[in-house]
């Protein structure tokens, strides 16, 4: 038992160290957006990985991964067009669109930062026995939804920040703008 609450707790802590980069972004957008799209778009990505992580520990996988890289772009063109609209003084139009943004491209955003936690868990799983990917599977869960109610918990923030909520806003162009690049760029945490 103790066994699979140590497996369990490794699989929370790669979930955690490989998602401090959404993070920064979930408490970017939790700021610019307000917690249920941001936190909703972070928990459907989390479960997307987990389950595409799974499906290749299964062997069900075949992803096309020298593509994964330019998910990247995603965020890259979001964080341009927000500087973009910064620059022509189109703040309150961007905050708008902010506002707009469905849960799936929220997702979508937040998926183009999960690579380097779908690269740990679905080998950590892969190698683990079916008791162990269960509770190295309940593990990482439980740790991104900890890592959701933190953005939730934010939101709370959100509203007594006042004035220097706005000035946070402008940060989240420029946060999008480096996870993309960082998702484009060759790192240690590439895939391939």
């Amino acid at each position: 038992m103790s066994a699979l609450l140590g497996f369990a707790a490794s699989a929370a802590l790669a979930q955690i160290l490989t998602n401090l980069d959404n993070l920064a972004l979930l408490l970017a957008l939790v700021v610019a957006t307000g917690p249920r799209t941001a936190v909703g778009g972070y928990l459907l990505a989390q479960a997307v990985v987990l389950s595409a992580a799974l499906a290749v520990a299964l062997g069900l996988g075949g992803l096309p991964l020298d593509w994964v890289g330019y998910l990247g772009l995603v965020p890259l063109a979001l964080g341009l067009h927000g500087i973009a609209a910064q620059w022509r003084g189109q703040d309150k139009v961007e905050q708008q669109v902010l506002e707009q943004r469905s849960l799936v491209a929220t997702a979508v955003l937040f998926l183009g930062l999960s690579l380097d936690s779908f690269s740990v868990l679905a080998p950590l799983l892969a190698d683990s026995a079916p008791a162990f990917r269960r509770a190295g599977l309940t593990g990482a869960s439980g740790a991104a939804l900890a890592l959701g109610m933190g953005g939730f918990a934010a939101g709370g923030l959100r509203r007594g920040l006042g004035r220097w909520a706005a000035r946070l806003e402008s940060l989240a162009p420029w946060v999008m703008l480096g996870a993309g690049v960082y998702v484009l760029s060759n790192t240690g945490t590439d895939l391939v």
